[in-house]
């Protein structure tokens, strides 16, 4: 995973806020006058006071009391407005984020899936987009509202009381607002990014022990789960308390710094006060607005906590969206007739596992691929669908590179039923419609036929529209094998790729969906990855590697 640099993760979560720039302005400008409006309160009210002891009153009670009034409640509304902008600048972009996850997902093809466990894409997608929202709701308009805010009260300090304010102000704010949040933030990144690694790690073992909660009690194998899962639990907890523990000490040391602060405020202000008493009502009022000017700077300071995990969160994300698996594609169509390998050559590695493979397959044919496990069989189809290149030789389709062809054609042209099966919660019907949205009730019983499953599919209460849990509690391994094939029968493929099609259901079942098969290749080409003798047998020709 690569770890970037703080400033790195800032400009690459900043590129994702493009056409939301204004709501960021916008969002900006209201709260420096909301919190300007805050400080007015101070700032009149201590006015007032003076007033009573028998300073010179600037304006009437009434005057005093509506521009109080006035400044409380523009504070609350443009500070609704403010916090409004940003939850939904905030919001929108985390569903552009997840738009463009699921599009790099896509884009990736299988590699980063291979690459990636189910828990940790699954943690990034829920978890670490949801913790960047601290980033863009929470922490870059305060940080340019304490740049205007303060900038503008240590001026206005400055022409009432005298440059030297206006120097110490801005070193004070500086010191609370930026260099301290820095600093906490650098010193929890490593812990953050610890434990956004960690927590991926547990969401794959919590997702792996429901998906295997059957083979866990099987064999027997509830304590060692629980004890994994209690000393992951246990890891993780240690990581939260040590953030915690380090946020905590940010915070103490930030009230600290502000005590400090204010210390010294109210030295040079006696100072002041010694050399000129006559600046008594300027100190009085000056007082008044500092004991809330302070308050953007806090927000700042208060950030770190959360920050850290936002940018470990981010760090994740953009490995994701800026990763490049080098599969390159062209822009031409293409009807399938016929596929070559071409001296074709693959390592991983540089660990050779396929070397100058050489094989045709004609519309019609049903060519045969049969294998020792690890031998590459998988490997051959991930290079006929373009999810890996091959680093010698070429892949022809119609006597044209591979890569000179459109990844929409390629995907159009060729249909992969890969050794498992998933189906999305949802019904039967809906399932079988991601390989043709269009399908029309006769195309699914049909397809369903070929795949021997119209039987059990039509017995149910609800048939088609039978609901799949999420769990895929109610479908043996055959039956959900089966709709996988139906949803190759119902696409539009000319090439078939099949890997194990047939190895969970029963010698029967076999028997119909091969004949099936060789009826579909008459008008198709048929790659079938087996290790079963009887399921090669429909093959016209196989390859041994």
């Amino acid at each position: 995973m690569n770890r970037r640099s703080t400033i790195t993760l800032i400009k690459g979560m900043l590129k994702m806020i493009k056409g939301k720039r204004y709501l960021l302005l916008i969002a900006i400008f209201v709260g420096s006058l909301g919190y300007l409006s805050a400080i007015g309160i101070t700032f009149f009210s201590g006015a007032f006071i003076y007033s009573l002891l028998g300073g010179e009153a600037i304006m009437s009670l009434p005057c005093f009391i509506i521009a109080i009034l006035v400044c409380g409640f523009s504070r609350g509304g443009l500070r609704f407005i403010e916090q409004y902008l940003n939850h939904y600048m905030a919001f929108t972009l985390l569903a552009i984020v997840r738009e463009k996850i699921f599009f790099a997902l896509r884009k990736q093809g299988s590699k980063i899936l291979d690459d990636k466990k189910q828990g940790e894409i699954l943690s990034i997608i829920q978890s670490d987009v949801e913790t960047m929202e601290v980033f863009y709701a929470h922490t870059i308009t305060p940080f340019f509202i304490a740049i205007i805010v303060n900038t503008t009260l240590s001026i206005l300090i400055g022409f009432l009381l005298g440059y030297q304010y206006t120097i110490y102000l801005l070193l004070a704010d500086l010191l609370i607002g930026f260099i301290s949040p820095i600093i906490f933030t650098l010193l929890n990144k490593n812990t953050g990014i610890k434990y956004r690694k960690l927590l991926g790690r547990v969401e794959n073992v919590y997702l792996d022990s429901i998906y295997g909660i059957r083979e866990i009690i099987q064999y027997q194998h509830e304590e060692e789960t629980t004890d994994s899962l209690n000393i992951l639990s246990s890891d993780l907890s240690s990581l939260q308390k040590r953030l915690n523990d380090k946020n905590i000490n940010a915070i103490r040391i930030t009230n600290f710094l502000i005590a400090l602060c204010n210390l010294g405020i109210i030295t040079l202000g006696a100072i002041l006060y010694l050399n000129d008493i006559d600046i008594a009502p300027k100190m009085l009022c000056s007082y008044c607005i500092l004991a809330s000017s302070f308050g953007p700077s806090i927000a700042l300071a208060m950030l770190p906590s959360n920050l850290t995990m936002s940018f470990a969160s981010a760090n994740r994300v953009l490995n994701i969206l800026e990763s490049d698996n080098n599969i390159k594609y062209g822009d031409e169509d293409f009807s399938f007739d016929s596929l070559e390998l071409k001296d074709v050559s693959f390592s991983y590695d540089n660990n050779p596992l396929i070397k100058n493979l050489n094989f045709k397959v004609n519309k019609g044919e049903i060519v045969g691929i049969k294998g020792k496990s690890g031998s590459g069989k998988s490997t051959i189809l991930k290079l006929l669908l373009h999810f890996e290149e091959a680093k010698n030789g070429n892949v022809l389709y119609n006597n044209k590179n591979i890569k000179e062809y459109s990844k929409d054609s390629i995907s159009k042209n060729i249909t992969l039923f890969s050794q498992s099966t998933y189906l999305f919660k949802g019904s039967i019907a809906y399932n079988l419609r991601i390989a043709k949205s269009d399908a029309t009730l006769d195309e699914l019983k049909e397809a369903c036929k070929k795949a021997n499953i119209l039987d059990y599919i039509l017995k149910t209460e609800h048939g088609f529209d039978t609901e799949i849990n999420s769990l895929q509690d109610n479908l043996s391994t055959g039956e959900k094998q089966r709709l996988g094939l139906a949803r190759i029968f119902l696409s539009n493929a000319k090439l078939l790729l099949l890997d194990e099609a047939t190895s969970n259901v029963d010698a029967y079942n076999e028997a119909l969906i091969l004949n099936t098969l060789k009826q579909e290749s008459k008008d198709k080409a048929i790659i079938l990855i087996s290790h079963r003798d009887s399921t090669l047998s429909i093959c016209s020709n196989i390859i041994k590697i």
